[in-house]
C-alpha cells in the first residue's frame, strides 16, 4: 500500500507533531533502552570495571550512531522534499541511492573502527580490565555497523513518507529482543560483557529486518538503481550527509574528552558518567523524538512553499520543549536516590549522579532546542549552519568548559562544564533558527529543484 504524498502540508500542525512524535518517541525509547539494558544487567555483576569499560566504549559507539544519523538525516531531508513536491518516483530513486551510499560507507568504517578500537580506548585513558572489557564489547558491536545504518535509514525513510507506525514497531521489537537476550547471554551462558554485545547485535538485525521489509515489500519505496544518476545524486546526498556527519563528530569527540577528563578521578567517576550517558538519552528521549517528528513535517511544508506553516511549527516546538523539559527534570529530581540504588552505585558514583539529576537536568532543555534547530537547518537546505553550530558547541563550548571545570572543581566540574556548553550554544542556535523561520521569503531560497521526469529512470 502507498501513502499519499504531501501528507503534512494540510491539517493541524500540533496534531501532526504529536502523531509523529509519539511514534518517534516510542521508537527512540526502544533504541536507547538497548544501551540502558546492557548497562543495567552488567551492573548486576557488581564489578565497577565492567561499567567503566562500557563508559570508555560509549564515545566510539556514539560516533557510529552519529554517522548513521547523518545518513538517515539525508534520507529524511531529500525524500521528504520529493514527497512535498508530489514526486513519489523521485523519492524512491533517492531512497535507493542513499541506502547504497550508506551501506558502502558503513562497511569501510567497520573495518577501520574494528582495528582501531583498542588504540582509541587507550587514548581515552582506559587501562587494565576496563580497557580489555571495553575493547571486547566494542569489537563485537562494531561488526553490525552496516546493519545499524540500514535500519536507521530505513526507519527515516518510513517516517519521511508518513509510515511512522512500522518504524516504531521495528525498534520496539529490537528492544524486546535485546531485553530478552541480555540476561540469557550475560548470566545464563556466563558470557558477561560479550553476551551484552551479542544481544545488541541481534537486536539491531531484528530492527533492520522489520524496517527494510516495510520499505521494500509494503510501501515499495526502492527504485531502480542507476549508476550514472547515483553519481549525480551523490552531490545532493553529500550536501546533507557530510555537514551532518561532520557536525555529529563533535559530540563523540566531546564525549571522549569528558571520559578522559573523569578517568583521572578513578573508575567510580567513569562509572557515574557511563550511567548518566545512558540515563540522559532515556529521560530526555522526547528531545530526540521531536526533531525526528518535525523533520518530515518541515521538509514537506518547506518544499511546498508553506512558510507560514513552517513558522507555526517552530512556535509549537518551543512550547513543547519547555513543558517536556520541566516534567522530566522534576521526575529525575524525585528519583535520584532510586536510580543510584538501581545501578548499585558506589558513594562517589551516587554523588555525581545526584548532581546531574537534581541540578543539571533542567538545563537539557537547551539541548532539545539545539536538536530541533539543527533539524530545521538540515531540512531547509542549510546543513552547513547545523555543522558549524554543533562543532562550535563541542569545540568552543563543552570541551573548554569541561577542561576548566575539571581543573577548578574536579569531577563535578566536568558535569557543569558540559552543561555550560549545552546552554550557551543551545540558546544561540535556537535564536538563529527562529529568526530564519520568521523571515518571509527566506525559506524558499534553498529549495532543491527535482530532476525533471524526462531525466529520471523508470522505477522497476
Amino acid at each position: 500500500m502507498s501513502l499519499q504524498p504531501q501528507y503534512f502540508v494540510n491539517g493541524s500542525i500540533l496534531r501532526h507533531i504529536f502523531s509523529m512524535a509519539h511514534t518517534s518517541m516510542l521508537a527512540l525509547v526502544a533504541m536507547v533502552l538497548v544501551d540502558a539494558l546492557d548497562l543495567f544487567f552488567l551492573s548486576l555483576l557488581g564489578d565497577v570495571d565492567v561499567v567503566a569499560g562500557l563508559g570508555f566504549a560509549w564515545p566510539l559507539i556514539f560516533f557510529t550512531l552519529a554517522v548513521s544519523l547523518g545518513i538517515s538525516t539525508a534520507m529524511t531531508a531529500l525524500v521528504s522534499r520529493a514527497e512535498g513536491q508530489g514526486d513519489r518516483e523521485r523519492a524512491r530513486i533517492l531512497a535507493t541511492h542513499i541506502l547504497v551510499f550508506g551501506l558502502g560507507l558503513s562497511v569501510l568504517m567497520t573495518i577501520v573502527l574494528w582495528w582501531a578500537a583498542p588504540h582509541m580506548l587507550t587514548l581515552l585513558g582506559a587501562d587494565g580490565r576496563a580497557h580489555a572489557l571495553g575493547t571486547s564489547y566494542l569489537q563485537i558491536v562494531m561488526l553490525c555497523l552496516p546493519v545499524l545504518v540500514l535500519s536507521m535509514s530505513s526507519g527515516a525513510l518510513l517516517r519521511a513518507i508518513g509510515a511512522k507506525q512500522r518504524s516504531m514497531w521495528a525498534k520496539i521489537a529490537g528492544a524486546v529482543t535485546n531485553g530478552g537476550l541480555d540476561p540469557i547471554f550475560i548470566f545464563g551462558f556466563g558470557w558477561g560483557v560479550e553476551g551484552a554485545a551479542w544481544a545488541t547485535v541481534i537486536s539491531r538485525v531484528v530492527i533492520m529486518g522489520i524496517a527494510f521489509y516495510g520499505v521494500r515489500n509494503v510501501h515499495h519505496m526502492l527504485g531502480h538503481f542507476d549508476a550514472k544518476l547515483f553519481v549525480r545524486d551523490l552531490a545532493d546526498i553529500a550536501k546533507v550527509t557530510v555537514p551532518v556527519g561532520l557536525a555529529k563528530i563533535g559530540p563523540p569527540m566531546a564525549s571522549g574528552f569528558i571520559m578522559a577528563s573523569v578517568a583521572k578521578y578513578g573508575s567510580d567517576a567513569v562509572a557515574a558518567m557511563a550511567i548518566i550517558e545512558r540515563i540522559a538519552p532515556f529521560a530526555f528521549v522526547g528531545f530526540m523524538a521531536l526533531p525526528q517528528a518535525i523533520g518530515p513535517i518541515i521538509g514537506q511544508n518547506f518544499a511546498a512553499g508553506r512558510s507560514d506553516r513552517v513558522r507555526a511549527i517552530w512556535h509549537t516546538v518551543w512550547g513543547l520543549i519547555v513543558v517536556y523539559g520541566l516534567m522530566v527534570s522534576a521526575l529525575l529530581f524525585l528519583l535520584s536516590d532510586h536510580l543510584a540504588a538501581l545501578f548499585r552505585a558506589t558513594p562517589d558514583t551516587a554523588y555525581l549522579l545526584s548532581v546531574f539529576c537534581t541540578a543539571i537536568a533542567p538545563l537539557y532543555m537547551f539541548l532539545g532546542l539545539q536538536f530541533s534547530s539543527h533539524t530545521f537547518f538540515n531540512v531547509t537546505g542549510r546543513p552547513n549552519l547545523a555543522m558549524i553550530a554543533d562543532l562550535a558547541k563541542e569545540l568552543l563550548g563543552v570541551i573548554p568548559l569541561v577542561w576548566l571545570g575539571s581543573i577548578y572543581f574536579g569531577a563535578v566540574g566536568v558535569l557543569w562544564g558540559q552543561a555550560g556548553g549545552i546552554v550557551l550554544f543551545g540558546l544561540l542556535t535556537g535564536i538563529v533558527s527562529y529568526r530564519l523561520a520568521s523571515q518571509r521569503g527566506s525559506l524558499n531560497s534553498s529549495v532543491t529543484k527535482p530532476i525533471p521526469a524526462t531525466q529520471q529512470p523508470k522505477v522497476s
